[in-house]
Formats: structure tokens, sequence, C-alpha cells
């Protein structure tokens, strides 16, 4: 079993939790190995390593996972990138059973795969330079840190200006100024101290909790009998559950350490919310219908009736 978060983040601690409870509701009979942070694969070296038989269980990254599929891209979120209205928008779009149905086909298809849970990571954060973003019109023109096509559209259609920079590169395009501002992960703004090059904080409309996907090799599923399948089944969505409440609890406690450092922490009112997701919504519908063919309409649907 192969994590590749960080140390003592959320899921570390939850998949060490879920060997532990799959071993006591065994027994002991089934033991599961947890190599942690990236300690065997990388975020990207696992999900061919997936693919091909090399590993039994694995946390796959929901952005990398979304650059083999465009239906997993929208799925993860990112496809839909500025159209969730709230996180409970996104929970409700991620728990529909037929949106289970439809991920579970795509990692079968992509991953040779199973898909078990997926475990709720965290919100995201944008940081400028020089003022904090309280409207849409503060979008225009702003040099921002982006990663995938998915991104770069949405954030064109807010009159931005997309620079492709990898995750590693923020704090150094940020320090010289190559770009003006960016979103991350709450957890990377405090721990990698963005917010010394990027000081001015707002909550990032455009995400919601994103999730990495719990998934199991389909020949090492196949090998189960019907009972341990249950058992490993109903445990990795105990930890669902469990992630969506810790990731929360985290992310307040990583929100009242910035607001002691940021020199300004702000959240885009109700007013704005709504204008942005009216203003990048056609353009992510258009963007969607490109990328998802004949599933577009279904997933689509799926969105609008999760509100």
């Amino acid at each position: 079993f192969a994590t590749t978060t960080p140390p003592k983040s959320n899921h570390e601690i939850a998949a060490a939790k879920f060997v532990e409870a799959v071993a006591q509701k065994t027994n002991g009979r089934i033991k599961i190995k947890h190599y942690g942070a990236g300690s065997l694969y990388n975020a990207k070296s696992i999900m061919p390593a997936m693919s091909k038989n090399q590993i039994d269980i694995g946390l796959l990254h929901v952005a990398l996972v979304g650059r083999r599929s465009p239906v997993l891209e929208f799925v993860g979120s990112f496809g839909a990138m500025g159209c969730w209205e709230s996180y409970e928008h996104y929970y409700r779009f991620l728990d529909n059973p037929r949106t289970r149905e439809i991920a579970s086909a795509e990692f079968e298809k992509y991953f040779n795969a199973k898909l078990l849970s997926a475990w709720s990571f965290g919100t995201s954060l944008i940081g400028r330079r020089d003022k904090a973003i309280a409207t849409v019109e503060d979008f225009k023109g702003l040099k921002m840190r982006t990663s995938g096509t998915a991104m770069a559209t949405m954030y064109k259609a807010l009159g931005v200006i997309p620079i492709s920079l990898s995750s590693k590169e923020i704090y150094t395009g940020l320090q010289r100024g190559t770009i003006q501002g960016a979103g991350s992960g709450v957890s990377r703004w405090r721990r990698s101290k963005l917010y010394e090059v990027a000081p001015y904080l707002t909550v990032d409309p455009t995400i919601p909790y994103f999730s990495m996907w719990l998934v199991i090799n389909q020949k090492s599923w196949a090998k189960l009998s019907s009972s341990d399948q249950k058992i490993i089944s109903d445990t990795a969505k105990e930890y669902e559950a469990w992630t969506r409440d810790y990731a929360a609890k985290e992310r307040e406690e990583d929100f009242a350490f910035l607001k002691t450092e940021a020199k300004a922490f702000t959240e885009l009112s109700q007013e704005q919310k709504t204008k942005l997701v009216n203003t990048v919504k056609p353009v992510m519908k258009g963007f969607a219908k490109e990328q998802l063919g004949d599933q577009y309409q279904e997933l689509w649907d799926l969105l609008e009736k999760s509100k």
C-alpha cells in the first residue's frame, strides 16, 4: 500500500489507521504493508505501478489521474473548476452513486484498478504578492501560476494571464515576480511558507475540498474472498468520512495560523462568488463538452442536479 502525501498529513494518518483497522477486523489475517510519504513511489510513478500490477493498493493524486482521463479530471473537480457553488455542492456530486460508477469504470480502464473511496485532502488558497483578491475584477491581467489545461482555461475566463509552473516552482516564481499570484492547497501555504512571498491571501472560490483516490489493483482484488472484499471496501469508506472531518479541522487550524502570518486574509462575498461562477461556467461548460465527448451531458447533468 503506497501513499505519496507529506509526512503527518491527513492521508498519511488515515492510511496508517486504515491498515490497522483492516488487521483488527480480520484478526490479523490480512496484513497490509504501508509505504508512506512517497517512500516507494512518487505521485507520478505510482500510476504506472498500479497499471502494471506492481502494487496492491495506492492513493492516487487527483490532478495527475485527471491527465490520463478527462472524465476523472471532471469527477475530481478540476474539469469543472469554478463551477462548484459550495463545498457541499461538490460533495453531493461526488457522492452520487452514478458519479462513483462512472469513476470506477475509468479506473478499471486506465489504471487496472478498482475504486475503493475518495479521501478528502483539503481546500485551496490564492495568494498575491501585492494585494488580496477581493472581487472578480481583481483577477484581470494578473500573472498566475496554472497547472493543466482546465485550470488555465478557467483562469483565462477571469482575465488572468496563465503561467505554467510546477508546484515546486511556486515559491521562487512568486519571489522573483515571474508570477504575481498562485493558488495552492491550504497546507502547502503553511508548510512551504508561501505566505512569505505572497502575503495577501484569499480563500480560493474555484476549488472545493479535493480528494485523492484510494484504489486496489484488480488482480489483488480478485484474489480476495467476498467477505474480505467487503471488509476492505467498508473500511475504505469509513476513512473517506474520517478524512472529510479531519480535513475540515486541519483547514481551520491552518487558517488560524495563516491569519497571524499574512498581511491580509479575505474571502469573496457571496455576490462575488456568484459572479465568478457565472463568468467561468459558460467557458468551462464548453471545455467539458470538448473533453468529455459522449459522457459530457450525463456528467454535466449530475453537476447541475447536485446544487
